[in-house]
């Protein structure tokens, strides 16, 4: 006899799967990264990383590939910083135009 709770049980543990969750978002371009895991501790020059890989997805039907890409992070983002840059840019055009459309309003109300 399957207990009832076990679906409940189930949905608890792949809650919990972070790794599960961001592989499952889908992606918006044909070529993605999607991030694994982290590194939380400082690296230093000569340190040994060892991976351990295992092919549970077959990717061979749709000639698809796996590659394994280590990169570093800062304030704006990842790999691309034309992003921060953008939203540092729009940011501070909308508080720009706030200003102005304040200002405005203060000297000539309706």
């Amino acid at each position: 006899m399957v207990s009832t709770s076990f679906p409940i049980m189930l949905l608890l543990l792949l809650i919990e799967l972070e790794d599960l969750m961001v592989w499952m978002r889908t992606a918006a371009l044909p070529t993605f990264r999607k991030l694994y895991g982290r590194i939380e501790t400082d690296l230093q020059a000569g340190d040994v990383i060892h991976v351990t890989l295992q092919n549970r997805y077959n990717t061979y039907s749709f000639n698809g590939k796996k590659r394994i890409v280590l990169s570093t992070a800062n304030w704006l983002g990842g790999k691309n910083e034309f992003v921060g840059i953008a939203y540092l840019t729009v940011g501070g055009l909308c508080f720009f135009l706030a200003m102005v459309f304040s200002l405005i309003y203060l000297i000539k109300p309706r």
